[in-house]
């Protein structure tokens, strides 16, 4: 429950902002790895025209 508290402890709004907005970016840069990741382990399916 840590980052619970960090949420709602008595910080400066601005803060709190930078905080979540760190976590999301965060959140998103390990989405977009583990993608990147699971493509280049196990290859792209070529299409065949």
């Amino acid at each position: 429950m840590v980052l619970l508290d960090v949420f709602s402890s008595p910080i400066a709004g601005g803060a709190q902002l930078f905080l979540l907005i760190v976590c999301i970016l965060a959140g998103l840069g390990a989405g977009l790895s583990a993608v990147d990741a699971r493509s280049t382990l196990f290859g792209k399916k070529k299409s065949e025209d």
